[in-house]
């Protein structure tokens, strides 16, 4: 269907922005993880590194029509939409750091986006067939 590339580019490609500029300030992705607490300080770069590969991973494989990545960035906006949700829980008041110091969303919007994202994901999953109504065969 004609939607399918757009959806594509459109998720890969805000997968890939959000690793580039997770790049381009590693030390603000740290501390954003470091505010939420889940994970020790000694692991924390680390964890911030692994999820900006995983991301442009996710990002470059949905670009190029790869099944698995958008497997792979199903589980990663569901991990995200946890992770942010615990933060609205505890009452963190942040930027999500989506797409580090270029974002200033908050937590709350930040799921929203993501939910709109793992719609978007999971409708990629479903083959295209074009809708027609059954029709009756008459004798």
């Amino acid at each position: 269907m004609a939607w399918r590339l757009p959806a594509r580019l459109l998720l890969g490609g805000f997968f890939l922005l959000s690793a580039i500029f997770k790049t381009l300030s590693p030390a603000l992705f740290v501390q954003q993880i470091d505010a939420f607490g889940l994970v020790w300080s000694s692991l924390q770069p680390a964890v911030a590194w692994g999820v900006i590969a995983l991301e442009a991973l996710a990002g470059g494989a949905v670009i190029m029509g790869r099944r698995w990545g958008v497997w792979l960035m199903i589980a990663l906006l569901l991990m995200f939409i946890a992770v942010l949700g615990y933060g609205v829980a505890i009452g963190l008041d942040i930027a999500c750091g989506c797409l580090g110091k270029a974002d200033l969303g908050s937590l709350p919007q930040a799921i929203g986006r993501d939910l709109l994202m793992l719609a978007m994901a999971a409708a990629l999953l479903f083959p295209s067939r074009p809708f027609s109504l059954p029709t009756k065969e008459v004798s």
